[in-house]
């Protein structure tokens, strides 16, 4: 069995996703040196930033994918609803360990940074 990292329920070893709240479960690389930190398997997942698209969503994937954070990308599109919430609550979240916090909202802030720089055509 193995737990959710966001809702702590156990699932069975093979399982693709949660049973309670759908995450997927994707190995975590390992992080490296660079980070300062270390992520314990035990060690939950937490809400860090809300992303506003998912063009903003693909660039955090890119970014934190390449320092090796740990992280999970969580859309707020639910398909029975179309949708309907991601007008007012944003596109989703990234869920991270503790550690990494200041990290991610750097990353974020730089890109929202770098967006608002760019000339519109």
């Amino acid at each position: 069995m193995k737990s959710c990292t966001y809702c702590g329920r156990e699932n069975e070893d093979g399982a693709v996703t949660c049973q309670e709240c759908g995450v997927e479960f994707a190995p975590s690389p390992a992080p490296t040196e660079d980070t300062g930190a270390k992520v314990t398997s035990a060690e939950r997942f937490e809400k860090v930033v809300v992303l506003d698209s998912e063009v903003q969503a693909e660039l955090m994937d890119e970014v934190l994918s390449g320092r090796n954070i740990p992280h999970i990308l969580q859309s707020y599109h639910d398909s029975a609803l179309d949708g309907i919430f991601q007008a007012s609550k944003g596109w989703g979240v990234v869920l991270a360990p503790a550690a990494f916090i200041e990290e991610i909202q750097a990353a974020l802030a730089e890109i929202r940074r770098q967006s608002q720089e760019q000339p519109e055509p």
